[in-house]
Order: structure tokens, then C-alpha cells, then sequence
């Protein structure tokens, strides 16, 4: 067995490759950092859409009716 390990060549990677590769993964990171800002966006979009629904602002109006309710009993 160690004369197997002792027998293969040391791997050296192609620096142009790594270089390349590492080019590749940066352009991927900034374009997923993009659609995530994008999507955040959207998210909080949705979220102020929620907040003017009337349904959203009777259910916490009836949520803070109940608190009142259970703090004045406690």
C-alpha cells in the first residue's frame, strides 16, 4: 500500500484553469447576489401589499382587541 501512494505523481492544478474557474464562480456569486436583492425587493413588495389588505387589517385589529382583553383579565 505505501508503495502505491509513494509511486503517484503530485497533482498540480492548471493555474490558467484555476484562474478561469475562479473568474466563473465570481460572475456567478454578483449574479445571485443580484436576483436575491431582486427578490428581496419583491418580498418586501408583497409584504406592503399584505399590510394595506383590508382582511390583513381586520385580523390585527381583532388580534390587538384580544390582548387588550387578555391583559385587562391577567
Amino acid at each position: 500500500m505505501t508503495d502505491k501512494i509513494m509511486t503517484q505523481k503530485k497533482f498540480t492544478p492548471d493555474m490558467e484553469q484555476v484562474k478561469a474557474t475562479s473568474a466563473k464562480v465570481k460572475i456567478l456569486c454578483q449574479r445571485m447576489d443580484a436576483e436575491i436583492l431582486i427578490l428581496d425587493d419583491i418580498i418586501a413588495q408583497l409584504e406592503e401589499q399584505n399590510r394595506n389588505s383590508p382582511l390583513y387589517k381586520y385580523r390585527l385589529n381583532k388580534a390587538k382587541r384580544l390582548l387588550k382583553m387578555e391583559s385587562s383579565v391577567s
